[in-house]
């Protein structure tokens, strides 16, 4: 591993992206036993972007960062300045931008599912609407800059809107002249204006990321305000579905007109669009869930999400060099000279160091506070007061002193000289193994609680493709079944009876009984069923219990014709294009193979299996290929819901 760069008080252990916002890393605040906390840093160092402009916008806004406090907004613990490079750090995201996410999904032709797409962009206006309900001196906070390169979606499915603290920034650039053009379409065109924050502005960024998520295709951006209706109005009535190639549902076609129109026709705030957007998940009856959307995360990013896992777990460990050490954590008492570089500088390349480096170092960062051994101190005090199992009781690992002393650090203030009293009870390095333990204990049992959720499911998938399989293959033997069952009821030898037992009714006396011998008691039986049904009637009555109520069927359940009525079965969208056999070619032989495929809610083949007879000269394997690189429109109920089905497509070989 190369040896983390120095950036102010961090250590820049991974660069993750590069956008025109700037770069993010996975960054962490080193202390005398390692890496004491590791977080998201966002530099804006953006091409073309004035820090120094932008840091004069933004230097006041700490408080907003803060007070943010929401499980869809990114938790900041620090913002600042090194050099020229303002930078905005928040707790930890294992996740991707969802800026990488749309590009990963047209990378792979992995169109993002519709549930998928709306609950990312509902959990983006809750983060606004959460935004929009905190104050800070009196005055609401919006955002005004959202795109996808401040979307966070973590790898276990939560959504994560970062920026609120740098937007006003990033928004008087762009007013005076600086923008990119991967982040024009999702701005509302008063932004590059310098029209004042309006409510609405968020609204049309939610309505572009929308746009996006469900048809794959980012919108143009509007050359002006009053462009917007007569622009994307027919684009949004086109617009089809990536995942399902189907056209937008009514309700989101006018959710999206509303939200890209101008200013005085759009959708007031993020709160009223949040609600709208609620509404129509449920009257359309969409099911997402974050573990689904988890599921097509680590689909897409199986291997990186396994390499980020091995990566924090050796960063914990790192062996870190004495002097970036002391320079990161000022574990002395007194700050110590940083020491110069060695002349083979092993340090991993990025655009912050690049930006200022032309051939000489780069001039020492100044050392942060000596004052986090006074904190120390004290922290030790109150946990020797409070008890060891005080951290058990859900202590964050940040103090929620720290940021306040960041901050004035930031801001350039002197730290406060004095001698500090040496604490009693247990020591600095003693509270950051302990922190460390507990760090590493949580992140093995979230790791163990999501791999037993997708073990289970996985299990009972493989179920439900045995059961399925089973039913597939004795469907005859069940519905000749079937008949039986309903004659049961069928009372058919005794109704005709009663003809010849008329002739006999006159002679039977009531008070007596009939002999043994003779079958007399049928009439009787016939006469007492016309008043009063005896046991008979409880026999005709109990078959129907049998049939009631299957469980409801929900978004991905494998289903067949048998167990679910009024399901449309998958419907192929790509055209096949099978390898003809070089053996059946020199033979000029042709063929009709029919292979039975599974198809997922997604529309993809998990399994195909010859149907039939078998055709030889390698016909049913080229077959058996090009059923499982064909695309569907998958399966789906009555009322829209989208399920895993077999179904039997035949593939035609005919010579040239």
């Amino acid at each position: 591993m190369n040896i983390p760069e120095e950036f102010g008080k961090y250590l820049l252990l991974k660069k993750l992206t590069e956008d025109p916002l700037g770069e993010t890393f996975r960054a962490g605040k080193a202390g005398k036993e390692g890496i004491e906390q590791v977080a998201l840093l966002r530099v804006f160092n953006g091409k073309g972007m004035d820090g120094e402009k932008l840091w004069q916008k933004v230097s006041t806004r700490g408080p907003v960062q803060q007070a943010l406090r929401s499980p869809n907004i990114g938790s900041g613990v620090d913002m600042g300045k090194v050099r020229s490079f303002p930078y905005a750090a928040y707790d930890y995201i294992s996740g991707k931008s969802l800026a990488a996410l749309l590009a990963r999904a047209a990378k792979q032709l992995s169109p993002i599912p519709t549930d998928h797409a709306l609950l990312i962009a509902e959990r983006i206006s809750l983060a606004l609407a959460a935004g929009y309900e905190t104050r800070v001196q009196e005055e609401r906070i919006q955002h005004g800059f959202v795109t996808p390169q401040l979307v966070m979606v973590s790898n276990e499915g939560e959504t994560r809107l970062l920026g609120f603290e740098m937007a006003p920034g990033l928004r008087a650039l762009a007013a005076d002249g600086w923008s990119a053009p991967e982040l024009r379409p999702y701005l509302a065109p008063e932004t590059f204006t310098g029209a004042p924050l309006a409510k609405s502005d968020d609204v049309w960024s939610l309505g572009a990321i929308l746009f996006e998520l469900l048809t794959g295709e980012s919108l143009p951006a509007a050359a002006s305000p009053g462009e917007a209706s007569d622009a994307f109005g027919p684009l949004i009535d086109s617009a089809m579905l990536s995942n399902e190639g189907t056209p937008l549902p009514p309700a989101i076609v006018g959710l999206l007109k509303k939200s890209l129109a101008p200013r005085d026709q759009r959708i007031p705030d993020v709160v009223i669009w949040h609600k709208t957007l609620s509404k129509l998940m449920i009257d359309g009856q969409f099911s997402p869930t974050t573990f689904n959307l988890a599921f097509f995360m680590h689909n897409l990013f199986r291997d990186e999400i396994e390499r980020e896992s091995q990566e924090l777990q050796a960063e914990k460990t790192l062996d870190l060099p004495k002097g970036t050490v002391a320079a990161a954590a000022a574990a002395a008492a007194a700050p110590a000279a940083a020491p110069a570089r060695a002349a083979t500088d092993m340090r991993e390349a990025t655009g912050v160091r690049e930006g200022t480096l032309p051939g000489t170092r780069l001039p020492a960062a100044p050392p942060p506070s000596s004052k986090m051994p006074l904190y120390a101190g004290i922290a030790a005090a109150v946990l020797l007061a409070a008890g060891a199992g005080w951290y058990f009781l859900g202590r964050s690992p940040a103090a929620p002193a720290q940021p306040a002393a960041e901050t004035q650090a930031a801001a350039g203030t002197p730290p406060a000289a004095g001698p500090t009293a040496a604490p009693s009870g247990p020591t600095q390095e003693e509270i950051n193994s302990q922190i460390q333990q507990m760090v590493a204990a949580s992140s093995q049992e979230m790791e163990a609680k999501i791999k037993q959720q997708y073990d289970e499911r996985i299990k009972q998938l493989q179920q439900q493709l045995q059961e399925t399989k089973k039913r597939d293959e004795g469907s005859p033997i069940q519905t000749a079944q079937i008949p039986p069952s309903q004659q049961t009821a069928r009372p058919a030898p005794p109704i005709p009876d009663p003809e010849p037992a008329a002739e006999t009714r006159p002679a039977v006396k009531p008070p007596e009984p009939p002999p043994a011998s003779t079958p007399a008691p049928a009439p009787p039986v016939v006469e007492k069923a016309a008043s009063a049904p005896p046991p008979a009637a409880p026999v005709t009555q109990a078959p129907p219990p049998t049939a009631p109520a299957r469980p409801q069927i929900q978004y991905g359940d494998l289903v067949t014709a048998a167990t679910a009525s009024g399901v449309a079965p998958p419907k192929m969208t790509s055209r096949l294009d099978p390898r003809y056999p070089q053996q059946a070619k020199r033979m000029n032989k042709s063929a009709q193979v029919d292979i039975k495929v599974l198809v997922d809610e997604r529309g993809r083949v998990l399994d195909a299996q010859r149907s039939g007879a078998q055709a030889g000269f390698g016909f049913d394997e080229a077959a058996l290929e090009a059923a499982r690189r064909s695309v569907f429109q998958p399966a789906s109920t009555r009322d829209g819901v989208r399920v895993k089905m077999w179904t039997t497509i035949r593939i035609s070989f005919q010579p040239h």
